[in-house]
């Protein structure tokens, strides 16, 4: 598949075959609404897991190291049990060998109880396929255009457009969530994206890519509305053996309805904080303590 084709409902139509389980379509199915990610501005998403769920059959992507269990924040929260670092499967057989050499020394570091700061610890864009990783504690918002879908991340406000078009820039520039173009397709929006800048990871696991990496998604409603399922197909012969793919879920959270329930059941007076609050990555690397970290994010070097 081509990593740059102008025709973009052709890259759709090939990618599809490979996406993720059965992502069969009629085209333009008749009769089919589009998805509404928002339908009312209190609809927001949060993701069930921080790492991409393997595809029922073929190459899938990056996974926990069985030999090393991981326990996130958020099975601490659940259960009490002690938080562990993730350490990734570095054998897995869609990477090339330098990536898999970084994963290695990732987890080496992360072994050794060094700390391993996220992108985002450091105020920095995660970039495409990492975002959807990310809404775990703070919901994920769309607004819907009639030229563009926006995803805002509420954790760090982070900003990711999709403009409804048919082909990509004659110039795509590199950027640190690339180009995204995408259109309806019966009951799902499919995203094509280029262009994405190479200091960002595919993941929590910090799988390095090259700009070569090309990524394709379908977004749609299921179980009546209340889970969003994003079906990701991954190229990037600069940093994977072979095409993959992935899904990651989301489920379904009322903001303003929740708040309601928490005042009727304490019968407490709950401050109204909106569908969707204003949360700034303060720009202070340097409040590590000491320990390592990223210095601010800058924007890439224009391709010449």
């Amino acid at each position: 598949m081509s990593r740059h084709a102008g025709n973009f409902e052709a890259i759709v139509l090939a990618g599809a075959v490979m996406l993720a389980g059965s992502l069969s379509f009629s085209a333009k199915a008749e009769g089919v609404s589009p998805p509404d990610f928002a339908p009312n501005p209190s609809a927001g998403w949060f993701a069930y897991s921080r790492t991409f769920i393997p595809p029922a059959s073929g190459p899938g992507p990056v996974r926990p190291d069985p030999k090393h269990p991981h326990v996130s924040n958020d099975d601490f929260r659940a259960t009490g049990a002690q938080p562990t670092v993730a350490v990734a499967d570095p054998d897995n057989p869609i990477l090339q060998p330098w990536a898999r050499e970084a994963i290695r020394k990732r987890n080496e570091l992360a072994l050794s109880g060094s700390p391993t700061f996220s992108l985002h610890a450091s105020c920095w864009p995660i970039g495409v396929p990492a975002f959807l990783l990310s809404p775990m504690t703070r919901p994920l918002y769309f607004v819907q255009g009639p030229k563009e879908v926006v995803m805002i991340l509420t954790s760090f406000n982070d900003v990711r457009r999709i403009y409804l078009a048919d082909k990509h820039s004659a110039n795509v520039k590199t950027s640190w969530y690339g180009e995204s173009i995408g259109h309806y397709e019966g009951d799902s929006l499919f995203v094509d994206t280029i262009g994405l800048d190479d200091r960002t990871f595919v993941d929590g696991f910090e799988t390095p890519h090259t700009k070569q990496l090309h990524v394709v998604e379908r977004l749609h409603l299921i179980d009546g509305g209340e889970v969003l399922e994003a079906d990701v197909h991954v190229e990037d012969p600069g940093a994977f053996t072979m095409p993959w793919d992935a899904i990651q879920r989301f489920r379904r959270y009322e903001a303003v309805a929740a708040k309601a329930s928490v005042k009727a059941l304490t019968q407490l007076a709950t401050p109204e904080e909106g569908p969707l609050t204003e949360a700034i990555c303060a720009e202070n690397p340097n409040s590590f303590m000491g320990m390592p970290h990223r210095p601010l994010p800058r924007a890439a070097m224009p391709d010449f």
